[in-house]
């Protein structure tokens, strides 16, 4: 059982594009990660822990994963544009250039927060870290967790979210809501 389990609606019925979902590869050849695979699977399009939006594959859905990429995707180009003092300031304090280039944005927050995979470096299980940044700040960017289920499991847990997403902040309700 995994930590998605306990989250979902007794009657509710999980929607996604399955077909993109399993078929997708990124620019290293690998397919989405394998708790990713799960949360769509288990529980679907909806908000994670009161704030979260764990952005799934939608088909031409406005807020879909492929469109949401493509977005975020166009932000880091301009990242990555800028001058290095500025890439520096973004990246501060666990980010590197290269996670810059390869970054595969997947989540947002109410609270301007984007998780992102990074892509080029998988585990043996087919996980990519995932590093939390905030937009407003214009970065900040944090090592969050080796996969989605420790991600959450920070989330809920008071001193781990601190060190995820910043001193201020306090743990999120386990709960989900189905759009």
């Amino acid at each position: 059982m995994s930590i998605f389990t306990g989250l979902q609606r007794s009657q509710f019925q999980a929607y996604y594009d399955e077909e993109f979902l399993i078929e997708h590869r990124f620019e290293n050849g690998r397919g989405f990660p394998p708790s990713y695979i799960d949360y769509v699977k288990t529980l679907g399009y909806g908000r994670l822990c009161g704030v979260w939006n764990i952005h799934i594959p939608l088909g031409d859905h406005p807020d879909s994963w492929l469109h949401r990429y493509r977005d975020w995707r166009t932000w880091f180009d301009d990242v990555l544009e800028s001058e290095e003092v500025l890439q520096e300031a973004a990246l501060e304090p666990d980010g590197f250039p290269e996670l810059l280039e390869h970054a595969v944005p997947f989540a947002s927050s109410e609270e301007d927060d984007l998780l992102v995979w990074d892509i080029q470096s998988p585990d043996k299980r087919g996980e990519f870290p995932i590093y939390a940044l905030n937009l407003r700040t214009w970065g900040n960017f944090r090592y969050a967790a080796p996969d989605l289920y420790s991600f959450v499991e920070a989330l809920l847990d008071g001193e781990r979210v601190k060190s995820v997403l910043g001193t201020h902040r306090t743990p999120f309700p386990y709960t989900f809501d189905p759009f």
